[in-house]
């Protein structure tokens, strides 16, 4: 049972937490998420999720999915910190209300760049169906 304020537990939770609405805005992220990519909230909170994907392609197949209402699990990407290119492995689903795409729910850990290198070859691997 959750005792603690829930909101209170989105916003302090040591795990980056953001939404991104349809058209690709973020319209939150926790404070752990702006910690780990150095941006504060005004830097980031009314942005295009694009201004801070390395990797166009990624972040087209990971809303491509979404849009879809399809979630994922432990998809890797390279995102724009301040100061450097992160390491992230994303979990997403969409939040939706009578059918229309309200915002995603994401949640973002921050990985090194070679356990990154390796869920990519995994998940492509799993997105090619040639896991074996």
């Amino acid at each position: 049972m959750l005792i603690e304020n829930p909101l209170d537990f989105i916003k302090n939770s040591n795990i980056g937490i953001h939404a991104v609405s349809p058209e690709g805005v973020i319209k939150y992220a926790n404070q752990h998420e702006l910690d780990t990519l150095g941006y504060t909230e005004a830097e980031y909170v009314g942005h295009h999720v694009s201004e801070f994907q390395f990797d166009k392609t990624c972040l087209d197949h990971m809303m491509s999915k979404l849009s879809k209402f399809e979630s994922f699990t432990n998809f890797p990407a390279m995102v724009y910190g301040k100061q450097k290119i992160k390491y992230i492995l994303y979990n997403s689903s969409t939040y939706e209300s009578h059918g229309e795409f309200i915002h995603t729910r994401c949640f973002g850990t921050e990985i090194s760049k070679n356990v990154y290198q390796a869920c990519v070859l995994e998940y492509k691997k799993l997105y090619t169906g040639r896991l074996g």
